[in-house]
């Protein structure tokens, strides 16, 4: 073991290739450090919009319940406006009741055709991050596989490049010993 690290401190080809190994094996490191950074990120945003949509139908649930109570209450109104269709006065105190509720329905109708226009706005957002995550998992699944690749073929090179080495120094040995004799 020894002679083999004394033979790579010696041979600049050597360090340099484990160099290069080195240079390689840290940009492998800082692309998957990176890549879980904007999985980390993109996390993230997902729990806050599925928090703001959480929110949101909380919102649009108590809309519809305010929105049933005026039907309820603008049907209280009409079995009035029949009860005491003799007075006039009455009358005009009824109509004036249900016209102010029906300002209010359009109202409350208008602001929950904002919020669903909101929502649909923010599912789309949420669908395009979530076709952008299955982008980056591709992509880093590629990346993973081409780095397999490339550790495989430099795993190669290195014990072919020992093979080439070991048999130099054998035909060396082999000269010496004829060279001697």
């Amino acid at each position: 073991m020894q002679e083999t690290l004394a033979a790579i401190q010696n041979d600049s080809t050597l360090m340099l290739i484990g160099g290069i190994a080195i240079a390689v094996l840290l940009a492998i490191v800082l692309v998957v450090v990176v890549s879980a950074m904007r999985v980390k990120v993109y996390k993230d945003r997902f729990k806050n919009l599925l928090f703001e949509t959480k929110e949101k139908s909380e919102h649009i649930t108590n809309i519809e319940k305010e929105l049933q109570e005026y039907k309820i209450k603008d049907a209280k109104s009409q079995q009035e406006l029949a009860q005491f269709d003799e007075t006039k006065a009455t009358l005009k105190t009824a109509n004036e009741a249900y016209l102010d509720l029906q300002n209010k329905f359009n109202e409350n109708e208008k602001e929950l055709s904002q919020i669903k226009a909101k929502f649909e706005a923010t599912e789309g957002m949420r669908l395009a991050l979530n076709a952008e995550h299955e982008n980056l998992k591709e992509r880093f699944e590629a990346i993973l596989e081409e780095n397999t690749k490339h550790r495989t073929t430099n795993a190669r090179l290195l014990m072919k490049l020992e093979n080439e080495e070991r048999f130099a120094q054998a035909m060396k040995q082999k000269k010496d010993t004829q060279g001697k004799a």
